[in-house]
């Protein structure tokens, strides 16, 4: 298992004021890692340590195998790219001319890489167009500032709240971009976002911090199992019902309500139906539920805000 970034008790304070409380995290190679946290919980904060934009006041990370109290870590960093707040380009200037000037920056001569990076992430018909970014859709500001961090090769992208702000066609680009740029390109990214359910259709892991710690990692498969189904059949004959189907539940599974039952998890409801209308149990009632990645993440945090 090769690891991009690992991070081990990251602590972090402002004036008195402790925002990272021993922040630890692993992202694999390969992973959309989703960072879940509420407003305040130190995401930006990790986001900015990884960086280099700030230093930790202990702790330490790892970044493709450098300590981040190593020399080298420059280079390690060279291997990233990342757009911190909003993508770093200037509004007066056009797609082309931002693309130029990241270039110059990096001390690269390669104008057919700009182009070929603009198309890459769907801009391609503005190569030859004088339209300043600052009249861009911010859709298109933020595939331009992907563009830009595209243009170092980097093989580990970070993108702070990619999605705030976008109307639903600007999120659909982003999230097929990130998509295509990581199975395509084998690209990990690293993503904080307070739009869980997009978060939801792209990430392979996801990190859930609040308050500054980390409380738990989680790949997409385990949320997927602990996001269960919940069923509630409301019936004339409660007591009939659980007799019924305590042959089929245990109590992990079915609970008693008032005029009815709630069963937890999978579980083929035709059958169960039809079980129940075979033995004459009059059914009232039935509703299904599907509990989300925002139940889960409420319920891992108390309810707080969502970031």
């Amino acid at each position: 298992m090769e690891y991009v970034l690992q991070a081990e008790a990251l602590t972090k304070s402002y004036r008195g004021n402790r925002v990272l409380n021993g922040v630890s995290m692993n992202i694999q190679r390969g992973d959309i890692y989703g960072f879940v946290g509420e407003n305040g919980s130190g995401k930006t904060t990790v986001i900015r340590l990884i960086t280099g934009l700030i230093y930790a006041d202990s702790g330490e990370f790892t970044l493709f195998g450098t300590k981040s109290s190593d020399p080298t870590i420059r280079t390690a960093r060279a291997r990233v790219g990342a757009i911190v707040e909003s993508p770093s380009i200037y509004l007066n200037m056009s797609a082309k001319e931002n693309l130029l000037m990241q270039n110059g920056i990096l001390g690269i001569r390669d104008e057919e890489k700009c182009k070929t990076t603009l198309e890459t992430v769907g801009l391609g018909d503005l190569w030859d167009s004088n339209k300043r970014a600052g009249d861009f859709s911010l859709g298109m500001r933020q595939r331009l500032g992907i563009a830009m961090a595209l243009l170092g090769d980097p093989e580990f992208i970070i993108l702070d709240e990619p999605m705030n702000g976008l109307d639903p066609a600007g999120i659909v680009e982003i999230r097929e971009l990130i998509l295509h740029l990581n199975r395509n390109m084998g690209i990990t990214f690293l993503i904080s976002s307070h739009i869980l359910t997009e978060l939801s259709l792209v990430a392979t892991r996801y990190g859930i911090i609040s308050r500054g710690r980390i409380l738990q990692e989680i790949s997409a498969e385990e949320l997927e199992g602990v996001c269960r189904h919940t069923t509630v059949i409301k019936v004339a004959d409660r007591e009939a019902l659980l007799a019924l189907l305590s042959a089929d539940f245990d109590n992990t599974m079915l609970f008693p309500l008032d005029g009815g039952v709630r069963i937890e998890g999978d579980i083929d409801l035709n059958a169960v139906l039809g079980k129940i209308i075979d033995a004459g149990i009059t059914i009232t009632a039935v509703n299904t539920h599907r509990s989300s990645i925002e139940d889960y993440y409420l319920s891992m945090t108390g309810g707080g805000r969502r970031a």
